[in-house]
């Protein structure tokens, strides 16, 4: 755990270092995500808490957007600690208005299904 002492930054224990890195890792639940169509290349941003379950969803058509242009395959995707940084991000790739911004975006963010 954090050892505070007076006149000091927190200080975390060598031995704790590994369990707190694993449940920050762990504690990342939310996904930004963008799909692109196998049968004409659009693209599709969004957001998620369960990333395979989402892309399940929009393979089956049963998400009203993305239903005529199944199937999808993930493009890019980032992990991201909260719902709002989620909402944040996938608002900023959605204002970027066209594929090439939105490219040039996340080659410079290269989280992505490799990844």
């Amino acid at each position: 755990m954090i050892l505070r002492v007076v006149g000091s930054n927190p200080i975390v224990r060598p031995e704790k270092m590994r369990s707190l890195l694993v449940r920050l890792f762990l504690f990342m639940d939310f996904h930004v995500y963008i799909l692109q169509s196998e049968k004409d290349g659009s693209f599709y941003i969004g957001q998620t808490n369960n990333l395979s379950e989402r892309i399940k969803r929009h393979n089956a058509g049963l998400e009203k957007y993305t239903s005529k242009k199944v199937p999808w395959k993930i493009f890019w995707q980032t992990p991201v600690l909260t719902r709002s940084e989620a909402m944040t991000l996938e608002k900023k790739l959605k204002n970027l208005k066209s594929t090439k911004r939105m490219l040039e975006f996340i080659d410079t963010h290269k989280v992505g299904p490799a990844a």
